[in-house]
């Protein structure tokens, strides 16, 4: 006789938050893809990328700000800050088009 029973020894137990983030750290650090990784890992690929997709949601997104400058002379260089760890110096007004790009596809790309 078969009884019903929702346990499965074979089930890994769920990951912990510091666990989550030391696996996603390990993962950027991989040069492996997600699918790569979450198999290496042996962890559920849906699963991996529902934390990435969390992670990227919960980082602060880089953004154009607007300013005003006081003087008329034209800034010799202009500084952004993307984020807590990154910066982008344009020296040029012709930078400035690349970098809107930059930022445009920073702030479109899909995790997974």
């Amino acid at each position: 006789m078969k009884t019903s029973n929702h346990y499965s020894p074979h089930r890994l137990k769920r990951s912990g938050p510091e666990r989550r983030s030391q696996l996603l750290a390990a993962f950027d650090r991989s040069g492996l893809s997600a699918a790569a990784f979450a198999r290496q890992q042996k962890i559920n690929y849906t699963t991996f990328c529902g934390w990435r997709q969390r992670r990227a949601r919960n980082k602060a997104s880089p953004a154009f700000v607007e300013v005003e400058v006081a003087s008329a002379e034209p800034a010799s260089e202009l500084l952004i800050e993307l984020g807590a760890h990154a910066r982008m110096h344009i020296s040029s007004a012709g930078q400035l088009a690349l970098a809107a790009r930059l930022l445009h596809h920073l702030n479109s790309a899909k995790p997974c």
